[in-house]
């Protein structure tokens, strides 16, 4: 599969307007979202890894064999994208809840206070449960040189995991865990193209300690601190094409692109990435 981009820098102090006005064009409310993200380094040579691990018959044979045409392609980072909520954010370990440690309290800071009544009281906080947060693998090759200029171009793969201990899973396809991070955006989607206005969070500093695995808990979501210091977002819009060798549907998807670039003129300046900014491979 091939994906096609355009990005732009907002401005915090923009950020409310464009949300309008991404609505307006959309015709839809924005679908506010947290992602939490693992980043992973190849520590191996490519090939095919041959450790078996359990529970990795699970996967779909089409998913399988996207997950060995990733992984074992090149020497690069690649990621493990989980979905998360608002609620587990501060929220206690499952565990610790099954144990019959009471779970925090505060309230979630989504939560519209407007017409509440007894008929609808609020969620309480959800506990979060590493071992049971469901992952998809996702590469992003570097993108292409010299062509579509216009727009920025690339492989890129997607194959849901199973419920497994990814690290271990990881590890034995030749990848060690280096980082994470949270994104929070509202995503928008037009015909074919998704839209996509976020800012990466950080988690809080933890002085000279090294992080070595992923977090079992998340943070209260306002430790969160933004990764661009002036608070500032990105705006993606993109179109996924599936068979890339199809040369009119690649050009179908570079126009809406464009038109959407136009669309958004007045407000923000679509553009393509540094190629070499998006560089994915483990120098």
């Amino acid at each position: 599969m091939h994906e096609l981009l355009l990005f732009a820098s907002v401005p915090v102090h923009q950020h409310a307007e464009l949300l309008q006005q991404l609505a307006g064009l959309t015709g839809m409310q924005p679908r506010h979202c947290f992602e939490r993200r693992l980043i992973f380094k190849a520590y191996r040579k490519p090939g095919q890894p041959n450790a078996r691990v359990g529970a990795s018959q699970d996967l779909q044979k089409g998913d399988l064999q996207r997950v060995n045409k990733m992984l074992n392609g090149g020497m690069f980072y690649t990621q493990l994208v989980g979905s998360v909520q608002s609620a587990h954010f501060g929220a206690a370990a499952a565990d610790a809840v099954a144990g019959g440690a009471p779970a925090a309290p505060p309230a979630d800071p989504d939560t519209n206070m407007d017409g509440m009544d007894e008929a609808n009281p609020p969620l309480p906080r959800k506990s979060y449960d590493f071992d049971q947060q469901r992952w998809s693998l996702e590469f992003r090759d570097i993108p292409e040189a010299g062509t579509r200029s216009g727009v920025t171009a690339r492989v890129m793969a997607t194959a849901a995991l199973p419920a497994v201990d990814v690290v271990q899973l990881m590890n034995a396809w030749g990848y060690s865990f280096v980082t994470e991070y949270i994104v929070e955006g509202d995503m928008f989607v037009q015909n074919d193209t998704a839209i996509y206005l976020h800012r990466v969070l950080h988690y809080p500093t933890t002085g000279d300690q090294e992080i070595r695995s992923p977090r079992r808990q998340l943070p209260n979501l306002d430790q969160m601190a933004p990764l661009e210091k002036t608070g500032s977002y990105v705006l993606q819009a993109s179109i996924t094409v599936q068979d890339s060798t199809n040369q009119d549907a690649m050009k179908t998807a570079s126009q809406h692109l464009f038109a959407l670039r136009e669309q958004l003129r007045s407000a923000v300046k679509l553009e393509p990435a540094d190629r070499l900014a998006l560089d994915t491979r483990v120098k």
